[in-house]
């Protein structure tokens, strides 16, 4: 008997498209694109926050050295500000240094630093942030060089004013 023969015997097609190595090359790039996206959105999102929290802390440090050039803002900012009697025995005590300071205040800058150079921990024109954190605590040291030549110190613990000072 001969072989039937038919055309279903036939070999198949090459196959078109990728091949396997392909698709997973593919698949890879995909996966990494996808991640570059997440981190490069929670980065954004983290400086934003931060930039913002920065911008409240300049507009607080702003307005607290505002107040101080009036006696009654002085006394104002001392009573509002509990964690400086831990520098001031008294409101009296607070009001004397205040009234020495005033001369060497001068103008405070408008703009903060930039976040980028907060981070990086140089010194943008006159101005350090410094930020320890420990036991609870969260303690910020901004020094801002006046226009007058001298240097104001203020401490944060926590969101309130804990020590202030002229040099």
């Amino acid at each position: 008997m001969a072989a039937e023969a038919s055309w279903d015997n036939a070999p198949a097609p090459p196959s078109r498209g990728s091949s396997v190595f392909g698709k997973v090359l593919i698949g890879c790039g995909a996966a990494l694109l996808c991640f570059l996206i997440a981190l490069g959105a929670l980065i954004w999102l983290v400086v934003t926050k931060a930039s913002r929290a920065m911008d409240r802390g300049w507009a607080q440090i702003h307005a607290e050295v505002d107040s101080l050039r009036t006696e009654a803002g002085a006394r104002s900012l001392y009573r509002n500000n509990p964690g400086l009697a831990q520098s001031y025995a008294s409101e009296d005590d607070f009001v004397k240094a205040v009234a020495s300071w005033r001369p060497k205040l001068g103008e405070f800058p408008d703009k903060r630093p930039g976040f980028k150079e907060v981070v990086a921990g140089r010194h943008v024109g006159e101005v350090s942030v410094k930020t320890r954190e420990g036991e609870g605590r969260k303690v910020v040291t901004v020094r801002v060089k006046m226009s007058t030549g001298s240097t104001l110190v203020v401490e944060i613990e926590n969101d309130k004013l804990t020590d202030l000072q002229v040099d």
